[in-house]
């Protein structure tokens, strides 16, 4: 009788993974892309933890009230179409929940396609299926399942076996047999999309680290002016690829990568300097910017990896008190100058924010940008903030935040020094 039970509850086990696996796996078949809603800017309509699909959608087919997936810097926003300017191919959106529409018309190469259908809460299980440890869980429980539905068959003569199977399948009942097959095919693609994402890390720590050996001279020497603390061989990296922008070392950390620009926000969102696929992606120059970096602002995002490569120290911004008080600076460093960047805020904003609003000029509407990173920051009032103008030279660093927001980090330009 024991046996029976625990065979049952290894059964109940696979057939709940396998639906909920269902609501990811077949959109795919019907050439879909689902999405988990992680920020409360659509509700009522779309809430938080909702899943959408998202269809591929032509210009022509779009109008005013659709709600659209699309990209904006290294996140993928959800919001609705309030105006279409069919000329430009610009489209402007809006949050339901936003008070006014989003800052900046999304163009039509960024739009990802249509929502068709949207389910609420199952977006929460679809992130956690798209979860390096929501995967290995869901692999563990899918062999403890498989483990337990063995452990609850009898051993049976070859007779009974064949007259039972005979009548199960004459009443037409399903095989326990089918559906232990179907959870082992689950388990393989769970335990072989873990190995691809661990070997995605591998790859991208390996491809870095080599980059910072090869092409980076790094001096930690205190006496040393900030000028002379890390070189970087622009010319050599460009040879590699001609879509090196410079270089990116926020000083006294690890983040020190090469930073790429192509005009295309998605191109290097999951490709490596060597036109690799990673998960890590690379750091990238917003498209809309001019790859010199002389925009009044400059947006240039960064993966928040779990194994903190990339960006995903900055929020040790927000959750140590006394981080920007050691690492207040940031360099960028291309073929023709040495820059370095004072941090003066940093806040979590939403994806499709007034805050990716570039490039901007010397001007009014700047000088009242600026002042909104400053009322935002979560800067606390005892730390040295350098004073900021509408002349000055803004960078902001963009990454995922763990809120279901985004982080930003922006610094301003102090001290240029040129290298030729």
């Amino acid at each position: 009788m024991g046996s029976k039970i625990l065979g049952f509850i290894g059964y109940i086990i696979i057939v709940i993974l396998i639906v909920a696996a269902t609501p990811l796996a077949l959109p795919k078949l019907l050439g879909m892309q689902a999405y988990n809603v992680i920020s409360g800017s659509m509700e009522p309509t779309l809430s938080v933890g909702s899943i959408v699909y998202v269809k591929p959608v032509n210009f022509i087919e779009l109008q005013e009230g659709d709600v659209i997936a699309f990209n904006a810097g290294a996140s993928v926003v959800t919001h609705r179409i309030t105006n279409i300017d069919a000329d430009d191919m610009l489209i402007t959106t809006k949050g339901d929940a936003n008070e006014g529409e989003d800052f900046t018309p999304v163009a039509y190469t960024n739009v990802i396609g249509k929502v068709v259908a949207y389910f609420p809460f199952i977006g929460n299980v679809a992130a956690m299926f798209s979860d390096t440890a929501g995967k290995i869980g869901a692999g563990l429980l899918l062999i403890i399942g498989v483990i337990l539905s063995n452990a609850g068959e009898k051993k049976r003569k070859p007779a009974e076996d064949e007259e039972k199977s005979t009548k199960k399948t004459a009443t037409g009942r399903i095989n326990p047999k089918m559906i232990l097959a179907l959870g082992l095919v689950i388990v393989m693609g769970s335990l072989g999309g873990f190995m691809y994402i661990f070997m995605g890390y591998s790859k991208s720590n390996t491809l870095y680290a080599s980059l910072n050996e090869e092409y980076v001279e790094l001096v930690v020497e205190e006496e040393s002016g900030w000028e002379d603390t890390v070189d970087v061989d622009i010319a050599a990296l460009q040879q590699i690829n001609p879509d090196v922008a410079g270089w990116l070392y926020i000083e006294g950390t690890d983040v020190s990568y090469p930073i790429m620009y192509s005009g295309d926000d998605e191109a290097y969102l999951r490709t490596t300097i060597d036109h690799e696929h990673a998960t890590a992606g690379s750091i990238f120059l917003e498209g809309y910017n001019l790859p010199d970096f002389s925009d009044s602002h400059n947006i240039i995002y960064g993966h928040n990896m779990r194994n903190l490569s990339m960006f995903g120290t900055l929020k040790y911004y927000k959750s140590d008190e006394n981080y920007i008080n050691e690492h207040k600076y940031f360099q960028i460093i291309t073929e023709d100058a040495k820059m370095r960047y004072e941090i003066f805020s940093y806040f979590d904003t939403e994806a499709a924010s007034w805050v990716y609003a570039v490039p901007y000029s010397d001007s009014e509407e700047f000088g009242d940008y600026i002042s909104e990173l400053l009322k935002k920051s979560y800067m606390g009032q005892e730390t040295d903030i350098p004073k900021v103008t509408s002349s000055d030279k803004v960078v902001t660093l963009s990454t995922c935040s763990t809120t279901g927001m985004r982080f930003t980090v922006h610094g301003v330009l102090v001290e240029t020094l040129s290298t030729n």
